[in-house]
């Protein structure tokens, strides 16, 4: 990275308040104190529950060239002596406008992915079908946000050919900020579904959030689609190329029949040809390797090679991940949850076979806002129609699913209720059997991995 002071001013709209040395250039951009080297700039972000402006002391001390704040009367006059200090109306948005031009610097194509379920999964899958041919840039773990993006798009470097990146959101305007820094060439979206609620209120509202990144994919570029999702079906562009992915070819152009899944992978045929096995779990992780495929295919990587990535792909820590602990069989889907990445999980441990029994350990699902006490009983009622064997809750909106599946029919001696994932750990380890096979998933805010570390400390996996 070589960013000159001049650029660093006018890309930040931001005020020199002290110039130490402006020949210096930004040899890297940084808001951790801790990970800063000498020679970057240092970019005091404001949270609810973090303020940068706290660490410019250790900044400086680290080698900072440069301080970008918004809250000149928090600095000390010795740290101006020791590094140049911008200040900025948002640090926030002045980071973003710096990664933006950044970005811009880079005449290389880039994958924008977003959607309510299945993101991580998705930009995971296209990055490896994609590095068949190109040199790739891809987000860190789920490095997502208003910060993660930049954070990545700050990383290129002259030997990438590609960036493949995934965009969250929690609240409306998020995406179209994160898009209009990315500046795609393909835009995928992969569901929507009611998830982050508390900010985006309504089903109409993830809708208007998730497709507000259609408007920033370039002229002619590709706009990459889930079939299957009946909001998403009638979007339409006059100025992209469209391409859905489904589970027949009247509603994709790249389409998967022939599918089984059991608990080593997935087998399906690819647009009716090519036979695929993969080793992953779950028919929703067959429409995740199409995304992958029409997004390969846009890029010009051939099919046999994007046959090639699908088959040696291994999934994502923490997403419907097959553990086998003390012979019990535990679908590890603990990193995050919202309800129709639920509903995909309970399929997938119903399509399981053999096992002795089939159970649920479940955590809440968080964000949903007014909706959650219908979010959860919509889980519950589910989990009746799959008759499990078990279901274990933990928090107290799982009492909503618990509630309901038992209104369904589910038998309530059969039903577990903790106050949260170590108490869920617990009551499970007293109650399974080698044989069977247990799916354990929840927010990230429940940390559901709590319930395998109650296995995994007595058991090698």
């Amino acid at each position: 990275m070589d960013i000159k002071f001049d650029e660093l001013l006018k890309h930040t709209k931001g005020t020199p308040l002290s110039v130490s040395d402006e020949r210096l250039p930004v040899s890297g951009v940084s808001t951790d104190s801790r990970s800063l080297e000498k020679g970057n700039a240092f970019f005091a972000l404001t949270g609810n529950r973090f303020d940068g402006h706290d660490f410019l002391a250790e900044a400086v001390n680290r080698g900072a060239s440069y301080l970008v704040i918004s809250e000149a009367g928090r600095l000390k006059d010795e740290y101006k002596k020791r590094a140049s200090v911008i200040v900025v109306r948002d640090t926030l948005a002045a980071y973003g406008d710096l990664a933006k031009f950044y970005r811009e610097r880079f005449r290389i194509p880039a994958v924008a992915i977003t959607g309510s379920a299945g993101k991580t999964t998705v930009k995971e899958l296209v990055a490896h079908v994609l590095s068949q041919n190109f040199c790739v840039l891809k987000n860190r773990g789920t490095e997502n946000n208003l910060v993660g993006v930049p954070k990545t798009i700050f990383q290129l470097e002259p030997s990438h050919e590609v960036a493949v990146i995934e965009m969250g959101t929690n609240r409306p305007g998020e995406i179209e900020r994160l898009s209009s820094i990315i500046g795609p060439q393909i835009g995928v979206i992969t569901l929507i579904g009611p998830a982050h609620l508390e900010g985006l209120k309504t089903l109409e509202g993830v809708s208007r959030e998730k497709t507000s990144l259609v408007a920033h994919i370039a002229r002619g570029g590709w706009l990459v689609l889930n079939g299957e999702d009946p909001r998403l079906r009638e979007v339409q562009s006059g100025v992209h190329k469209v391409s859905r992915a489904a589970f027949s070819s009247s509603r994709g152009d790249w389409f998967a029949d022939g599918i089984r899944c059991g608990p080593q992978g997935s087998f399906f045929r690819l647009n009716g040809k090519e036979s695929v096995e993969i080793q992953l779990i779950g028919r929703h992780n067959v429409l995740n390797c199409l995304l992958a495929a029409a997004v390969g295919h846009a890029l010009g990587v051939d099919v046999p090679l994007i046959k090639k990535a699908l088959e040696t792909f291994k999934g994502a820590p923490g997403r419907l991940q097959l553990k086998t602990v003390g012979g019990i069989r535990f679908l590890d889907d603990t990193y995050n949850a919202n309800p129709n990445s639920f509903e995909a999980a309970l399929a997938a441990l119903q399509e399981l076979k053999p096992a002795k029994r089939k159970g649920v350990v479940l955590g809440d699902m968080l964000e949903l806002g007014t909706d959650a006490e219908r979010q959860h009983r919509r889980i519950g009622r589910r989990i009746a129609e799959h008759a499990f064997d078990f279901v274990v809750g933990a928090g107290p909106f799982s009492k909503f699913v618990l509630d309901e599946a038992v209104k369904r029919g589910f038998n309530p001696k059969r039903t577990y209720q903790a106050v949260d994932s170590a108490e869920a750990g617990k009551i499970l380890k007293d109650m399974a059997n080698p044989g069977d096979s247990v799916l354990v998933k929840g927010s990230r805010g429940m940390k559901m991995e709590k319930v395998l570390e109650c296995f995994i400390t007595s058991s090698p996996l």
